[in-house]
């Protein structure tokens, strides 16, 4: 079998693809374990080694292939990879300048075609050439490039509720609704510096990082009386306390002994957003409620509210 056909992709009828066997056989390997675990991939900055002035800045040998590494996918120690490395081999398969390797006689596909093929314990060996000396080394991949601003991959999303306000991470369906198809949408949130636009494609900065936004409008109460609508505002902080992620933010409110709660946005042109605390934790029952909702948070964040206070 060459491979499996199929056409009807919404928007582009009548247009056929030809899934290769081998990519379906790579899937039923996966799947076997009952889990999909996705292929591996690399994620570092790539560029090909065609420009003259590119070789001679990097003083390689004449006979030097292959493609240089612009950014590292990371940029801590243990990482293998470093800047102006040029990446010579795959395996034991040499690179073009242009990133192609030979596959057949007459054919020629990139390099990263074989990532998949070579990886073994989610690293792929690799042969670099760092300040003129030749180095072999197992580079770590993984399936997907970590993001601050993730898909759900058909996941609900976390959230949690306290007194009218409404709280998730950000992920990548959140962030396409805000548009809702108006092209100025975007540079509006861009102005006013939120993180939404300025970080979307960053990863996390460190272990656990997430942008926790208002996900909703203010539920109708008196509470809210005179703010504006802080529908994807993304939270700065809680009383002082630089919010992490949603869980840390539950954490915060849940600890929290002061008379006020003070919630500080993280853009240009937004509103502190002040409640007594009393008075807000004593309005989510009535909100909850009044609104019809089932639960206060997901069962995750529930669990973290219902726990008992960090000493």
């Amino acid at each position: 079998m060459i491979g499996l056909a199929f056409s009807g992709l919404g928007g582009a009828d009548n247009i056929g693809y030809i899934i290769p066997s081998e990519e379906i056989e790579l899937f039923l390997a996966d799947v076997a374990d009952g889990t999909y675990d996705g292929k591996p991939g690399l994620f570092d900055d790539l560029q090909t080694l065609e420009n003259t002035a590119l070789r001679a800045f990097l003083r390689l040998d004449p006979a030097t292939k292959g493609m240089v590494v612009h950014h590292p996918a990371r940029d801590d120690a243990d990482y293998p990879l470093r800047e102006w490395d040029v990446i010579t081999r795959i395996g034991t398969t040499p690179i073009n300048e242009d990133g192609m390797i030979r596959i057949g006689p007459n054919l020629r596909v990139r390099f990263a075609y074989l990532v998949q093929k070579v990886a073994r314990d989610g690293k792929v060996p690799l042969t670099v050439v760092r300040a003129g000396q030749e180095l072999a080394i197992d580079l770590p991949v993984v399936a997907e490039r970590p993001q601050l601003v993730p898909d759900l991959r058909g996941d609900y999303p976390p959230y949690f509720i306290c007194g009218p306000m409404v709280f998730s991470k950000a992920t990548s369906p959140f962030v396409s609704s805000l548009a809702g198809g108006k092209v100025h949408v975007p540079f509006m949130y861009s102005y006013f510096g939120s993180p939404l636009m300025l970080r979307i494609g960053d990863q996390p900065a460190f272990p656990g990082e997430e942008l926790v936004v208002v996900c909703s409008p203010f539920f109708p109460h008196k509470l809210a009386k005179g703010y504006s609508n802080p529908i994807a505002s993304v939270v700065k902080s809680i009383n002082g306390v630089s919010i992490k992620n949603l869980a840390h933010l539950v954490a915060v409110l849940r600890d929290s002994r002061d008379e006020f709660i003070v919630v500080d946005m993280n853009q240009r042109g937004g509103e502190g957003v002040v409640f007594k605390r009393k008075e807000l934790l004593a309005s989510t029952d009535e909100i909850l409620s009044d609104n019809g909702v089932r639960a206060q948070g997901s069962p995750d964040m529930l669990a973290i509210w219902n726990a008992p206070p960090a000493p």
